[in-house]
């Protein structure tokens, strides 16, 4: 599960903003916080909702979040990241921190909590123009026993990398050699088969990239080739894609893949209706659902978290409480994963707890800032969160006229 996440220098973001998801102590025992595998006496919630107005920062601070998740696991793949736009930030670092549970160490062994952070430098051509980013700094923690240790630490270009016989190397591992400036080292020693390296990059690579809808700038949905290839892969995705269908009241008895018209397609069986309808001819926000199930599962099932951007737009508001929901739920969600999205659904707030809603706004320099709303003062539980925020009282509104 992800504890914080902490990013500055990042598009909209220019100080270092936290998105902290540890619940405080005097909060209830609610199914939707659960308790920490490699941290008993802290429990996370398994939704968070970044709400707050158009351009305030929420896509941008979950973007973040996917590409420390690409940069910590493809040594290949290029990052594009732009920093705040003023004269001070230009050539200033961004930076990222981590911090979360996971079994790479030890699989097998139960979840331990660490800590992964990132440092990108970057530095102005010979015309003043954008030279090629670097890793300036690459921390790598975790707290056996509650106590910090180190298992890798990379401090400038062209210093040695410490790296701790926990993580499966020495100092003198002619493995560290291939670490070039620009890559992870992370990335890097997974491609070289380091284990402990190589489990943590597909730790980061599935948990923060592999149940996501952001792709660079842009937010994407599934192609239907790849829905109909994951209802077909498995009986029990086509039963619990069915089932939840039926739960979304849209009138939909079945679904099911079928040939025809040069290729399969995906149709559906409605109540009162003599034949089927395919996808295509589907509301767009029933085609929207379809095309979110095998993000959703893959988060419930495997990666243990669901980071999506912008969904809301063709979902009614009770479709989309609908699928926090199924976060919420012990029931459908035994294995604690956690969804992480932006909104503007303001309907929502009252399906949530205070602990579940960050409040993302910018401020007068035009730098995001982020809060949750269980750090607002006074704020009680038994209030609606839905009439304080149109009041005022959470923040976030938009400023119009």
């Amino acid at each position: 599960m992800i504890h914080t996440f902490s990013v500055s220098n990042y598009g909209s973001i220019r100080e270092s903003v936290t998105l902290d998801l540890r619940i405080p102590g005097t909060a209830p025992d609610l199914a939707c916080f659960r308790r920490s595998a490699a941290r008993p006496d802290v429990r996370l919630p398994t939704v968070a909702v970044l709400m707050g107005p158009n351009g305030s920062g929420k896509t941008t601070l979950l973007r973040a979040l996917v590409d420390l998740g690409r940069i910590g696991s493809s040594p290949t793949e290029p990052v594009t990241l732009l920093p705040f736009m003023s004269h001070e930030t230009r050539w200033a670092p961004t930076r990222f921190a981590l911090e979360a549970e996971g079994d790479f160490l030890a699989p097998g062994q139960g979840a331990r909590r660490f800590r992964y952070e990132v440092e990108i430098g970057r530095q102005p051509t010979d015309d003043g123009g954008d030279g090629p980013l670097f890793v300036n700094r690459e921390t790598l923690v975790h707290f056996p026993k509650g106590r910090r240790c180190r298992l890798l630490e990379r401090r400038s270009p062209g210093e040695p990398i410490y790296v701790s016989r926990d993580f499966g190397l020495t100092a003198s591992d002619d493995r560290l050699k291939g670490v070039e400036p620009k890559r992870s080292a992370v990335a890097t020693l997974a491609l070289v088969n380091v284990p402990e390296a190589a489990r943590l990059a597909v730790f980061l690579r599935d948990t923060l990239v592999g149940a996501s809808n952001i792709s660079g700038n842009d937010t994407f949905t599934p192609d239907t080739s790849a829905v109909i290839g994951w209802l077909e892969a498995s009986g029990e995705a086509r039963a619990w894609a069915r089932g939840q269908v039926r739960r979304s009241d849209l009138g939909i008895e079945d679904i099911e893949v079928v040939d025809g018209f040069g290729g399969k397609h995906i149709r559906f069986s409605h109540r009162g209706l003599d034949g089927p309808i395919v996808l295509g001819l589907e509301s767009g926000g029933t085609r929207k659902l379809v095309h979110l199930l095998p993000l959703i599962r893959f988060a419930l099932d495997i990666t243990g978290l669901a980071v999506l951007d912008e969904i809301d737009g063709a979902l009614h508001v009770d479709m989309l409480a609908e699928i926090l929901h199924w976060f919420q739920s012990r029931e459908s969600n035994p294995n604690d994963a956690q969804l992480l999205i932006s909104s503007h659904h303001v309907g929502l707030l009252d399906d949530l707890e205070k602990e579940e809603l960050f409040i993302v706004e910018k401020a007068d320099c035009g730098a995001t800032r982020v809060y949750g709303a269980q750090d607002v003062k006074g704020l009680r539980r038994d209030v609606r969160l839905y009439p304080k925020y149109r009041a005022g009282v959470l923040g976030g509104l938009p400023r119009i006229g």
